[in-house]
């Protein structure tokens, strides 16, 4: 039985001046059959259960000084409550945490509570009312863990939406380091504290500012950019720029056929249907591709690495003829007991991208057809596509749910229309635009 669906209303704001009806003393939302007495453009669809809040722009040609401020809103008891949780839902929340590093190791604190519950995180939390971002992740960090902390500079400042609402966190994390090791956990809070590197603590944490910023402090550090030591293919080099959108893409069941007793020699080296025409269709569209894999193959000496470079090889030249490029190829020669930082789902190949390429999570897909490539993208803290024919997916669909890809699609080739129907991170092509069209400010 489907849900029983309430009314749709209609969520209309400018700078911060909001559009109400007066309906019987209580101040609501217009509803959805109702006219507006101005042009409207859509902005986005809030569900609460039974109601739709349906967000809208106003085209005007003055400031509404007459509507209601959202800030006075919360203060009138005439207000429908609908009004109050949507506008409370869009308002902003502010975070601060801290990198505190020790050489290639950062600390991780796992959490017994909250958003972060039984995942790792980078110690900081949410801001009090009139702190600063660096008195808030002071406070946060040293209640967590309770020895002092030194804070080192600011790491960056990131945004996240949350999925199927229009709302924002903004997060400002921080480098430092610790006066002492000596930790008193917080005991309702953190259940534990560890030091990990980054290639490992970015499978622990769940928290996309963690993420971002774990990546962000690798790029930052010469010492871990040096230690993390990736076999790749040098392909078919071509300019690359800072932050160019990019596709990662698994090889094996993805891009070719794979086959039992693995891929070995150029000539088993089959293309699937369709996964040429799904490269260059993102190719296109300005992405940049870069392959990931592992070979087991090579991790069990069933073939070497001149043997796998030839069978590279066959598969670039093929792609170059169909004016196809790739701007690397990364590969992960370990066996399956390996504990290394490149074997997916360790994200190890995507960070050397980083470092090589470029490459940034938020403006990045991770596309395979094994749950652990989904999980390795989410790992990097970028968007996932999980292709695969159908009974494929369905004998692995338990596995994959936990990472919740962004998209389910039969072949690289419908995999590639749905990102380019998806698009980039909104939040990252307005920053990129900002910087190349004068026209844009922040």
């Amino acid at each position: 039985m489907g849900r029983k669906r309430g009314r749709d209303h209609v969520f209309v704001e400018t700078d911060g001046q909001v559009y109400l009806v007066r309906d019987r003393g209580t101040l609501r939302f217009p509803r959805a059959d109702e006219k507006l007495p101005f042009p409207t453009e859509s902005a986005g669809v809030m569900d609460f259960g039974a109601d739709r809040v349906l967000r809208y722009k106003p085209r005007l040609d003055h400031h509404p000084e007459e509507w209601w401020g959202r800030d006075a809103i919360f203060e009138r008891s005439d207000v429908d409550p609908l009004v109050k949780r949507a506008i409370y839902t869009t308002m902003i929340r502010c975070v601060s945490e801290v990198i505190l590093s020790k050489g290639l190791r950062v600390l991780m604190v796992k959490s017994v509570r909250g958003f972060s519950k039984g995942y790792w995180n980078v110690p900081g939390g949410f801001m009090d009312y009139g702190e600063s971002p660096e008195v808030g992740v002071e406070r946060e960090a040293e209640e967590e863990i309770g020895v002092d902390i030194v804070l080192d500079g600011l790491l960056n400042v990131y945004v996240s939406g949350f999925p199927g609402k229009p709302a924002y966190t903004l997060g400002f994390v921080y480098k430092g380091h610790l006066v002492s090791e000596a930790f008193r956990l917080k005991p309702d809070e953190i259940e534990d504290a560890a030091w990990f590197t980054v290639d490992k603590a970015l499978t622990l944490t769940r928290n996309p500012f963690a993420k971002w910023a774990l990546v962000d402090f690798f790029l930052q550090s010469d010492e871990a950019r040096a230690a993390l030591k990736v076999k790749r293919h040098s392909s078919d080099p071509h300019a690359t720029g800072p932050d160019q959108p990019t596709v990662f893409l698994d090889r094996d069941g993805v891009i070719n056929r794979g086959r039992a007793g693995y891929v070995r020699t150029p000539d088993q080296f089959r293309f699937l249907p369709g996964a040429i025409d799904g490269m260059r269709l993102l190719q296109d569209h300005g992405w940049q591709l870069v392959i990931v894999t592992n070979q087991d193959a090579a991790g069990w000496k069933l073939l070497t690495e001149a043997q796998l470079a030839k069978v590279h090889d066959r598969m670039l030249a093929m792609l170059h003829k169909e004016g196809v490029r790739v701007a690397e190829v990364y590969y992960c020669p370990h066996n399956v007991l390996s504990d290394c930082a490149c074997r997916k789902p360790r994200p190890g190949m995507l960070l050397a991208a980083a470092r090589d390429l470029g490459v940034r999570p938020r403006g990045a897909w991770m596309v395979g057809d094994k749950p652990l490539d989904v999980q390795t993208g989410r790992a990097f803290g970028c968007r996932t596509a999980w292709v695969g024919p159908k009974a494929w997916r369905k004998r692995f669909a338990a596995e994959v749910r936990p990472w919740s890809p962004d998209v389910v699609a039969d072949s690289l080739l419908d995999g590639a229309r749905a990102i380019v129907r998806y698009g980039e991170d909104p939040v990252v092509d307005a920053a990129r635009k900002s910087r190349t069209d004068p026209t844009i400010t922040s």
